[in-house]
């Protein structure tokens, strides 16, 4: 008997498309719900619904912060709303005291920038919009000194300048142009885009590399914008002068772009940009570039991504836990439903995976009102609410869930607005009987082994626990039937006895619970 001791799972994640007899023994085939925090694998916790309720389905939001209080400017496909941290109220443009509706007919349309403290929103179809008064009074209005028949499919702050891209004048497409604004006085917005005009600033340019597809989009990082085009990447930088800007003698990056618009995202310490590619999840720091994703990953990304919809996925940053989402629907779903969840600091990210998506949008930002909820109320436990003190209303994830018309916060609760949730780790393939005096894993799949019980280091609720094995690589799994583990409570998981070449484990619960890691005694029963 050897007792084989299991730990550092956050080190690798789940790896799912590598069969399980591959992988070292800290991997998991599957890790759904769950996520890396603090070094172990914790199971996710859910979103609950805050705002009290809009009176149009929220597609876009964007905080904006005032010395007295945050407003939540927000959108529809038609209508403009804002909420004040008490009341929703309708801020869309009007003429004579009527509303002009805005024509957006997807999520993915709208975008929101600050520039010098004035928000801007934007869907490609209409003119931009500006809140020239951060006051429920005041409405939306059409950017003034926008060209009436000018369309950009982007709007960005960029320095003093807005910066538009994926363009159209008079209803004619200008996909690989690039246009800027005079630059604005803080507080104020551009007062020309007029590129002929020799006493301005404002510009544009084209990037010709039409065989890479058209622009989709654009985020500033640092000093620079990068506009990303379907298969390449581009720099704009501020040299002043007769250029004004510089875009280099052509593409950044010359075989990758990006998958969609809404697909790029800045990690909390806003030092690196994360984008989803046509196949591919990348980083970059300005300098170097590298993949997030491995092979296979991207393979199966490849694969279960809709062929047809993937213009609705999207990519955001959960800034207090240094975590990255990719939501993206499967294969013939509309909208997404399932997101790759990828903690980053080191490398190797630390790639799992989330099924249930219910959002389309989601935006960070300070909420309002401080929780009202009294020590005797409530359902959450220690483990559930994990916020931070000092961060419990800072820097939080607010979700924009057009379907059931909510906004919902992220990382809030045990359940996705009441609705009950798995969180699950699995590993198939084990065939490890020890370890070398140098620490190296002893892994033979020719000799069967047997395994009685679990000694599972875990926090939380109580969760299933269950074993099985395979005697062909890469085979049918045979479950025992699955016991239930008490943190606390018990010391062992009776979940066996099991015998085989390869071994497969599974913890699984629908309330939180953690996992270091684990022990199991391995019978060593020879060659079979």
């Amino acid at each position: 008997m050897t007792e084989v001791d299991i730990n550092d799972l956050a080190l690798i994640g789940v790896v799912r498309d590598t069969p399980g007899y591959m992988l070292p023994p800290e991997a998991f085939t599957s890790a759904l719900n769950m996520c890396i925090r603090n070094g172990g694998l914790e199971r996710l916790l859910g979103w609950a619904q805050i705002f009290g309720t809009p009176p149009v389905a929220p597609h876009f939001a964007m905080p904006v912060r005032t010395p007295a209080a945050t407003f939540w400017l927000y959108t529809s496909l038609n209508k403009g709303y804002v909420f004040d941290g008490t009341t929703h109220t309708n801020i869309t443009r009007q003429t004579t005291g009527v509303d002009v509706d805005y024509t957006a007919s997807g999520t993915e349309q709208w975008q929101g920038t600050l520039l010098g403290g004035v928000p801007i929103v934007n869907n490609g179809i209409d003119i931009p919009q500006f809140w020239a008064t951060i006051s429920a009074a005041t409405k939306l209005a059409n950017l003034t000194n926008w060209p009436a028949t000018l369309r950009a499919k982007i709007v960005r702050q960029f320095g003093p300048f807005l910066v538009a891209n994926g363009i159209a004048k008079t209803g004619v497409q200008l996909p690989h142009t690039v246009k800027w604004s005079h630059p604005a006085d803080p507080g104020s917005i551009p007062v020309s885009w007029d590129e002929t005009d020799p006493t301005k600033d404002a510009g544009e340019t084209d990037l010709p590399d039409v065989n890479s597809g058209l622009l989709q989009e654009m985020l500033p990082l640092s000093d620079t914008m990068y506009h990303f085009k379907e298969n390449s990447v581009w720099k704009q930088r501020f040299i002043g002068g007769r250029d004004i800007f510089d875009f280099g003698k052509g593409a950044w990056l010359t075989t990758t772009g990006i998958l969609a618009p809404r697909c790029v995202a800045i990690t909390n310490d806003g030092s690196r940009q994360v984008w989803a590619s046509q196949d591919d999840i990348l980083w970059h720091d300005g300098n170097q570039v590298k993949s997030v994703l491995d092979q296979r990953q991207r393979l199966r990304l490849l694969n279960e991504i809709d062929t047809s919809s993937y213009v609705t996925s999207f990519m955001f940053d959960n800034p207090t836990q240094s975590e990255m989402y990719f939501c993206y629907p499967g294969s013939g779903q509309a909208q997404p439903d399932r997101a790759l969840l990828m903690k980053y600091g080191k490398d190797p990210w630390v790639v799992t995976e989330v099924d249930g998506i219910t959002f389309r949008n989601a935006t960070s930002g300070q909420l309002q009102s401080p929780n009202d909820e009294l020590w005797s109320e409530g359902t959450d436990t220690w483990d559930d609410d994990t916020g931070p003190w000092s961060e419990i209303q800072r820097r939080r994830i607010v979700l924009c869930a057009p379907a059931s018309a909510k906004f919902l916060n992220l990382d809030s609760g045990p359940t996705r607005d009441t609705v009950v949730f798995t969180g699950l780790l699995q590993r198939l393939g084990l065939a490890v009987l020890g370890k070398k005096r140098t620490g190296e894993w002893i892994v033979d799949f020719n000799r069967k082994k047997m395994v009685d019980d679990v000694w599972p280091k875990i926090q939380g609720n109580p969760i299933s626990i269950r074993l099985g094995y395979q005697d062909l690589v890469d085979g049918p799994v045979t479950w025992n039937a699955a016991v239930l583990y008490t943190p606390g409570t018990d010391v062992v998981a009776y979940a066996g006895p099991i015998s085989g070449r390869c071994i497969a484990i599974e913890f699984s619960a629908a309330a939180s619970w953690r996992i270091d890691g684990y022990k199991m005694n391995i019978f060593d029963l020879g060659p079979f």
